[in-house]
């Protein structure tokens, strides 16, 4: 029988809550893809429906992800504090029901969103942030945006790619180079016009050049004759044939929705956390580069978790602080802000190294964690 009305209350508890994080989810990715619009207002009116209804769908998963914590806050301090304002909880106490067995399904239901967050984040998040991009840049231009690419220095692996044109109507880069670095040694190559086919670069009207730097420093020299023919001996010119096909480790989609400067953030979500696991671990990476890869690996491993963190601490304050409901809208706002400024606070200083990466992404998990413990007593202890 005990087990029957426990079941009963957990179902009550959760009838509580459900609905509540149903609605604040909703209006929470409501309000990100308004924000989203909003900013590109200028532009959106000019886009074909289906366009527009396919870029907003695909901001979905970037923004539920986001907008999961603050859901669960929400949630949390107006079910829960519903039941504390009216005593229900102070009843359930006296019945020998601590507030710790009341909140079991609702911890349950946080380590499922950290999982589902981490699932997102791996597995959805970096196509479809590849896909918001190109979808984006295809409702303005049939090849995809390419052309926001033109000028710039792209590095491409171990190669960097610079053209300084496009042909829109043939889909062709024009004034195309692209060099290389092997040790001491650089390889560069120029071509009239350039086309990318997947992870091919078919070039047009090729030349390339090697500097031998092993060959320098060069000696005093006296006239331009001498800085002449010394150069001549150590720059090799090689007058290839009229087209040459270079294998790129990024494909045309790649380049456009890595370098298209659609957005710009501190921290990089278009790749999965075990991008860059395996990144960190590379022993050929920089020292920058692999400070890179902390900070983004353990910026999608604290926002996985904060779900579970927010519950944790919005239980306590739901119970001891949320006197009236305006009182827990203000503290899920409050709390919100709060939270997500120290998050992009660590994501700033994770990439400038003023931390430890590691320190500085997770230090506003491990605040909310701590501020949950200490005001926990009666709840969690």
């Amino acid at each position: 029988m005990g087990n029957r009305i426990m079941t009963r209350l957990d179902r009550y508890l959760l009838r509580e809550t459900l609905p509540v994080f149903a609605f604040g989810l909703a209006l929470y990715v409501g309000l990100g893809l308004l924000s989203n619009v909003l900013a590109r207002s200028a532009y959106v009116g000019q886009m074909p429906l289906g366009g527009m209804l396919a870029w907003l769908g695909l901001q979905v998963p970037a923004i539920l992800s986001q907008t999961l914590p603050v859901a669960v806050l929400f949630a949390v301090l107006l079910g829960y504090g519903r039941l504390a304002r009216e005593n229900e909880l102070l009843v359930m106490q006296a019945g020998g029901i601590s507030p710790r067995r009341t909140a079991r399904w609702l911890l349950v239901g946080g380590v499922l969103l950290a999982a589902l967050s981490f699932c997102l984040n791996e597995w959805v998040i970096p196509w479809s942030t590849k896909q918001t991009v190109l979808t984006w840049w295809r409702s303005f231009d049939g090849n995809g945006g390419v052309f926001r690419l033109v000028g710039q220095d792209l590095p491409v692996g171990k190669l960097r790619l610079f053209f300084g044109g496009y042909d829109a109507a043939k889909n062709e880069l024009t004034r195309v180079r692209v060099q290389q670095w092997e040790d001491r040694r650089l390889t560069v190559y120029f071509a009239e016009r350039g086309r990318l086919e997947g992870t091919a670069l078919r070039l047009q009207g090729v030349k390339g050049f090697m500097l031998d730097m092993d060959r320098l420093p060069p000696p005093e020299f006296t006239d331009l004759e001498q800085v002449e023919a010394f150069f001549q001996d150590y720059v090799r010119a090689q007058n290839l044939a009229q087209s040459l096909t270079i294998r790129l480790s990024l494909s045309q989609d790649d380049l456009v929705s890595r370098f298209s400067n659609y957005s710009s953030t501190a921290l990089d979500s278009s790749q999965p956390p075990s991008h860059w696991w395996r990144q960190a671990r590379d022993p050929a990476a920089t020292v920058k580069e692999k400070v890179e890869a902390r900070a983004n690996l353990h910026a999608a491993l604290a926002q996985a978790f904060a779900p579970l963190v927010l519950l944790w601490l919005a239980l306590p304050v739901a119970v001891k602080r949320a006197s009236s409901p305006g009182v827990a809208l203000g503290l899920a706002l409050a709390l919100t802000v709060a939270y997500y400024v120290l998050f992009g606070l660590g994501g700033v200083l994770a990439q400038t190294s003023v931390w430890a990466p590691e320190i500085a992404m997770w230090g506003a998990n491990v605040l909310a964690v701590a501020g949950g413990w200490a005001l926990g007593r009666g709840v969690y202890r």
